[in-house]
């Protein structure tokens, strides 16, 4: 009876919590474009408070903020599964990391745009 309730126990999921903290920071001091969409996410939230932008504003930028930094560790994850599982080249994994880095690519087109919707009229 107890087994059942052990995997959701509350322990266990501080735990998994402190592994996904640990995913960040190791995004955070190893990969350099990780860090410079830390930058444009702060950069992002300085210009909304300043803005004060509406609500489905925020959601917006919000949503797309996330969806760029999980791009990015995605990406990130790809890689370092491809570099690890192959050490000579392969046109099949370069296909792989080729398409895991669009999606980042793609990503920040979208994040690019909505800041655009937001901003644009604002700056200018």
């Amino acid at each position: 009876m107890f087994k059942l309730f052990a995997s959701h126990h509350p322990f266990r999921q501080a735990k998994s919590f402190k592994y996904a903290f640990k995913g960040i920071f190791h995004a955070l001091l190893n990969e350099p474009n990780f860090r410079a969409q830390i930058v444009i996410v702060f950069f992002s939230i300085t210009m909304g408070i300043h803005f004060q932008i509406t609500n489905t504003e925020w959601g917006m930028l919000i949503i797309s903020m996330g969806m760029l930094l999980g791009a990015e560790m995605t990406n990130t994850v790809v890689e370092e599964l491809i570099d690890h599982l192959i050490k000579e080249y392969h046109e099949g994994a370069k296909i792989i990391k080729d398409l895991a880095a669009g999606f980042v690519l793609t990503a920040a087109f979208t994040a690019l745009a909505i800041l655009v919707l937001i901003f644009g009229h604002r700056v200018l």
